[in-house]
């Protein structure tokens, strides 16, 4: 099976807390993960690429096992994968802990190097990877890019509690985006980054969305929490709202990464920019219907995934039009 997109970053088991302090059970996850969820539920030529804990094997591995995702770009370099308690708070932010330390998720980061070996005898249309803006990192990725012929979709990682530990001024954050988006071709960010990053208040869309059009990049995956995400492109922006097609959200852990990921693969794929909008929408509804990722894809779920993929379209275009 022909491999053409790339799953890149880490993966990190989650237990979430709720009010109250109560936890929940630990699941799968991690953003290079539910990305890759997100691509599984439309192609079968993804794959992941991250270094991970030998006990990845029992979860991660089977899940992948059983949806027919290699294991072939999966590096065993710890005795445990990295894990994190989540507490959300009401603006859709989260605060995180980790079980272990900041250096056992810094040594099974995901390198350039290591997305180089994987992209080595495939024919790599797209890649996805939460990241930072090193600059380094992102010099390393352009020549990787290059070598290889694909596009990234970069989403960012970041805080306003990085910006102000860093002592980064809003503009010096602009200017570091844009650097970044000289090798990036896609961008991913949510409403409580984008607000923060542009000083615009999150709930104005219309002003965010302008910001973003003026970027260096062909194409940008603005999510906005419940309410759904845009595709923006220079010209244009396409509104797809929430799409739950199993009921009420169980848990929105990963719905991010996951839509972020079958936006990659969409927008790659040549799908309308309207169609990028509904797909990632719908593979976060799948996400949203469990904690962790969606167990299983099958024929049956695939096919649903398509008619209802042609439906929400026709109602995106033809309120786009309105």
């Amino acid at each position: 099976m022909a491999i053409e997109y790339l799953a890149c970053g880490n993966i990190m088991s989650d237990q979430i807390m709720d009010v109250d302090g109560n936890l929940s059970e630990s699941n799968m996850g991690g953003p290079a993960f539910y990305a890759l969820a997100g691509m599984r539920l439309w192609t079968p030529n993804c794959k992941l690429v991250c270094k991970a804990g030998a006990d990845y094997a029992d979860s991660y591995g089977k899940w992948m096992d059983n949806n027919g995702v290699s294991r072939d770009s999966v590096q065993v370099a710890m005795e445990n994968c990295s894990a994190f308690i989540l507490k959300y708070n009401k603006d859709g932010s989260f605060e995180y802990t980790s079980k272990y330390s900041a250096e056992h998720l810094g040594y099974l980061k995901t390198h350039p190097e290591d997305i180089d070996k994987a992209a080595e005898g495939e024919t790599i249309k797209g890649m996805y990877m939460a990241h930072n803006m090193d600059p380094v990192i992102w010099q390393k990725l352009g020549e990787v890019k290059r070598k290889h012929g694909f596009k990234i979709m970069w989403e960012i990682e970041y805080a306003k509690k990085l910006r102000d530990m860093m002592g980064w001024s809003r503009e010096t954050v602009r200017k570091k985006v844009s650097k970044v988006l000289e090798v990036a071709d896609m961008w991913s960010l949510n409403y409580n980054e984008a607000s923060d990053i542009f000083d615009i208040p999150r709930d104005n869309d219309d002003a965010i969305i302008k910001e973003l059009q003026k970027l260096p990049t062909e194409f940008c995956f603005y999510r906005v929490g419940e309410r759904g995400a845009y595709a923006v492109t220079p010209t244009d922006a396409y509104f797809c709202e929430v799409l739950m097609p199993f009921g009420p959200s169980v848990d929105p852990t990963g719905c991010g990464n996951n839509s972020t990921g079958t936006a990659m693969y969409s927008y790659v794929a040549g799908d309308h920019p309207a169609m990028v909008a509904v797909k990632a929408c719908i593979s976060a509804g799948f996400n949203a219907s469990q904690r962790g990722p969606y167990p299983v894809y099958t024929e049956e779920s695939r096919a649903f995934a398509q008619k209802l993929a042609k439906e929400q379209f026709e109602k995106v275009m033809n309120a786009h039009r309105a």
